[in-house]
């Protein structure tokens, strides 16, 4: 299970309190309406006890589709008795098809030279593993010589917040183990830490949040709807570094995501994601009011160089509002429906520039390969969590410094880094020095940052531009966790 680093500012929860004179009457169909009226004598007990049966038919009929998978490998000491030693990971699955397809996260079996899969009777098979380390889901193929019972899938485009969610699988090797809370929010964007030093961390765009409790172990194991369809992977939790469990903030992968990852495993053996070439943001009210555009995905930024989208003529500030004649409302519409077309595609993009609808047409490629778990590439140290680059005319401009300041520019800060916590240092601010040592082109940046060490203080001299005083050098200090 993979774990939040803790963000600024502390978490606290809103109680809510039932008065004895009004009873909720819930609706177990998933309708969004409510009926409150005077308590009569039972009625509060009749509720809870058909609530309490949703669950008990819900363990029933799923509990017996979730399994423990045990990934293992070889380990490079030597085992107290001789021979090599085996380290060993314990996660869950969920069964989706008769014939013995498991899905699960792909961090739960990633990197084994072993997967077990153990069934809710207690069987034990060795499994095929198939895995898209870019969605963080792998397919895993038992052979059990009979039809085994597969869970219902169900819509998660569907789900709304405040629904209930049932989170079932092996917590801390507990197995079986069910969990029941509600939907939190939608469309959490999570950039989650890498359990292995030097590993970049992984993003995840869309992710449904609940307050089940789930704590390691749970990886891979699915969160269910009232209705006993699974709606989503559980994939990772906020979690205190001390505690290291459940603090009520759990994420999910939504199951249509791994509905197109599961298709293209079982047809393919592997997932081919298309890609466009933009870094695109959803839109503000304020934004949307002076764009004179109703929604879309806003480009903060130019697409990479001899993208699609670069040779297609988009540029920072275009809007998209459909593309391949889908609708774009927002980041999460565009990335979904770009990395779910085919590669080689042509597709017609339909945007905004300067107030004017405009319409081009891009070939979409494909999407680097992501490097597997234990062969992700490696960043610049990335306790310091900055990413730049070069300087050009055109970034001088839109940023409001001068063409030849010595400098690169921040293109990113990485949200877990010790960097995030400075408030005065952010996108678009102009890195000049590192320490002592000056920072005139991103080679050289590299070089200051490759000196540094955990613990360090690290002093750095930047220029800002404002409205009021322009172009203003500026020096902060960031502690190296």
């Amino acid at each position: 299970m993979h774990r939040l680093r803790s963000p600024k500012g502390s978490w606290n929860r809103t109680a809510v309190y039932c008065g004895l004179s009004l009873t909720a009457i819930m609706c177990i169909d998933g309708s969004r309406s409510a009926v409150f009226a005077q308590a009569k004598p039972g009625d509060g007990k009749v509720a809870l006890a058909s609530l309490q049966d949703a669950f008990v038919s819900i363990a029933d009929e799923v509990e017996p589709t979730v399994v423990t998978i045990s990934s293992s490998k070889a380990g490079r000491g030597a085992a107290a008795f001789g021979g090599a030693s085996r380290s060993v990971g314990t996660g869950t699955g969920v069964i989706v098809r008769k014939d013995g397809w498991v899905l699960t996260n792909d961090h739960v079996v990633n990197g084994a030279d072993r997967v077990t899969v153990k069934l809710h009777d207690g069987r034990e098979f060795t499994g095929t593993v198939y895995t898209d380390p870019r969605s963080d889901l792998a397919m895993v193929k038992i052979d059990a010589h009979a039809v085994l019972p597969a869970a219902r899938l169900g819509n998660s485009d569907g789900v709304k917040v405040g629904q209930w969610a049932i989170a079932i699988g092996s917590p801390f090797k507990y197995e079986g183990s069910l969990s029941v809370g509600v939907i939190s929010s939608l469309m959490r964007k999570q950039l989650i830490d890498e359990p292995s030093e030097g590993m970049r961390g992984k993003l995840y765009p869309n992710m449904i949040q609940t307050d089940a409790a789930i704590n390691p172990g749970n990886s891979g194991g699915p969160l269910c709807n009232l209705a006993g369809e699974v709606i989503g992977i559980n994939t990772a939790i906020q979690s205190s570094q001390t505690q290291g469990g459940s603090i009520g903030i759990g994420f999910a992968i939504p199951i249509n995501t791994a509905k197109f990852v599961m298709t293209q495993l079982l047809e393919k053996g592997k997932v081919a994601y298309g890609f466009l070439g933009v870094s695109p943001t959803s839109l503000t009210p304020r934004q949307a009011s002076a764009l004179k555009v109703d929604n879309g995905a806003l480009l903060f930024r130019d697409p990479a160089s001899n993208s699609p989208a670069a040779r297609a003529g988009l540029r920072a500030g275009d809007v998209i509002v459909a593309i391949g004649g889908k609708p774009v409302k927002g980041e999460i519409d565009l990335r979904t429906i770009v990395a779910q077309t085919a590669p080689s595609s042509m597709v017609e993009i339909k945007f905004v520039r300067d107030g004017a609808p405009k319409v081009v047409s891009a070939t979409l490629e494909k999407a680097e390969d992501e490097p597997a778990a234990g062969k992700s590439k490696a960043i610049d140290k990335p306790q310091l969590g900055l990413e730049v680059e070069k300087l050009s005319d055109d970034i001088a401009d839109r940023i409001n410094v001068p063409h030849n300041t010595p400098g690169v520019v921040l293109r990113s800060i990485s949200p877990n880094s010790s960097a995030a916590d400075e408030e005065d240092l952010t996108e678009g601010s102009v890195i000049l020095k590192i320490n002592d040592e000056d920072t005139p082109t991103v080679d050289a940046f590299k070089l200051a940052v490759s000196k540094l060490k955990t613990g360090d203080a690290v002093r750095v001299c930047f220029l800002k531009s404002d409205r009021v005083d322009g172009p203003v050098r500026r020096f902060t200090v960031i502690a190296l966790d």
